[in-house]
C-alpha cells in the first residue's frame, strides 16, 4: 500500500490571547503531497487528553482539504494552554494516508472590565451624605448583577459599597449601575475618590477594575447669590447661561435666574453660553445676599462679503 504525507495546518487559527470562557472558532486545512481528496477523513481537536470535537474534512479543492468553522470555548482558567489538532491515518483503496497533527499554543486572560462615574455633585456641604452613580462593564458583556462595588478615600479607606443592580443600565445591554452612599469629608477642599470592582463569584475571571472621581467641599454657605441674565439688545432673559463664581457653578432656568448658595467671601463671576460674546468678568464681595444682573448679547453672525478678497 502506497504511503502518503499529509499536512495540517490552520486557516482559522486561536489569537495568542484570548479571555477565559469565550467562544474560538477554528478551521482546518490538510494538504496531502498527491492531492488526494480527503472529504471525511477524521479530525480531532484535543486538549491533553480530553476530546474537544471530532469532525471530519469537509471540502476539497483539488489541492488541499478543508472542515467547517469549529466553534470551541477557550478554558475557563486563566493560563497557558495547548490544544492539539490531529489528522488520523486514513485509509484510501491502495493508499494510505499518514497520521499529521499541529500543536495550537494561546494564553487566556481574565475578561477586561470598565467602570464610570457620573452624578457627582460639586461642592458638597462638609460632613453631609451625597450619592454617586458607579457602572461596571463586561467586555464579554457578562452578567454582573450583583457584584459589590466600593468607593475609597485617598488613603484607601471604604467610605461607601453597593451591589450593582439586577437589570443593565436603560440604553445598554450589559452597563451594571449601583448607587453608592457616602459622606462628605469634614474639612472643606478639593478631593478625589476611587470606585473599585473586584468580582468575588462569577463563573469566569474579571479584571479589577476602577475610576477616579473629583469633588469639592465646601462650608455651610451664608448668603444666596441670585443672578439675573438679559439679553443685552433685547432685555429678554436667557436660558442656559453658565454661571461661576470661583468654583461653585449654576445655569440660568428659563427666567434667565440662576441661584448660588455661597460662604462669605470675595468672588469672580463669569456668565457664558455657547454663541454669545461672553460678559465682563464681574467681582462680588459677598457678605449678604446678592440680586446681580449681567447683559450678554449674540455674536453677531459674519457677512459674508468680509470673506472676500476685492482686487
Amino acid at each position: 500500500m502506497m504511503q502518503h504525507t499529509t499536512t495540517v495546518e490552520m486557516i482559522r487559527s486561536v489569537p495568542g490571547e484570548v479571555e477565559a470562557g469565550t467562544e474560538i472558532t477554528l478551521r482546518v486545512r490538510v494538504s496531502c503531497a498527491a492531492g488526494c481528496d480527503l472529504r471525511g477523513a477524521p479530525i480531532t481537536v484535543l486538549a491533553g487528553e480530553e476530546t474537544l470535537i471530532d469532525t471530519g474534512l469537509s471540502s476539497c479543492d483539488g489541492a488541499a482539504n478543508e472542515t467547517q468553522d469549529l466553534p470551541l470555548k477557550a478554558p475557563a482558567e486563566v493560563g497557558e494552554h495547548v490544544w492539539t489538532v490531529v489528522f488520523g491515518r486514513h485509509d484510501m483503496e491502495s493508499v494510505a494516508h499518514d497520521e499529521s497533527c499541529l500543536l495550537v499554543a494561546f494564553r487566556t486572560v481574565p475578561h477586561a472590565s470598565s467602570m464610570a462615574v457620573w452624578d457627582v455633585p460639586s461642592p458638597i456641604l462638609v460632613d453631609h451624605p451625597f450619592t454617586v452613580k458607579v457602572g461596571v462593564e463586561c467586555s464579554a458583556r457578562c452578567n454582573l448583577a450583583g457584584q459589590t462595588v466600593d468607593v475609597r478615600d485617598e488613603l484607601g479607606r471604604r467610605m461607601g459599597q453597593a451591589t450593582l443592580n439586577e437589570t443593565p443600565w436603560p440604553g445598554t445591554t450589559a452597563l451594571y449601575v449601583a448607587e453608592v452612599a457616602v459622606v462628605a469629608p469634614t474639612t472643606a477642599r478639593m478631593s478625589s475618590w476611587t470606585a473599585c470592582f473586584a468580582e468575588t463569584d462569577l463563573s469566569l475571571p474579571h479584571s479589577e477594575a476602577s475610576a477616579v472621581f473629583s469633588f469639592l467641599t465646601a462650608v455651610q454657605p451664608d448668603h444666596e447669590v441670585t443672578i439675573n441674565v438679559i439679553d443685552k439688545h433685547t432685555h429678554a432673559p436667557v436660558e442656559q447661561v453658565d454661571i461661576r463664581c470661583g468654583t461653585y457653578r449654576a445655569s440660568t432656568n428659563a427666567h434667565g435666574v440662576a441661584t448660588l448658595q455661597l460662604p462669605t467671601g470675595t468672588y469672580e463671576l463669569n456668565a457664558w453660553k455657547l454663541g454669545c460674546d461672553d460678559a465682563p468678568p464681574m467681582t462680588l464681595e459677598v457678605i449678604a445676599d446678592l440680586l446681580i444682573r449681567v447683559e450678554i448679547a449674540p455674536t453677531p453672525e459674519k457677512d459674508p462679503d468680509d470673506q472676500r478678497v476685492w482686487m
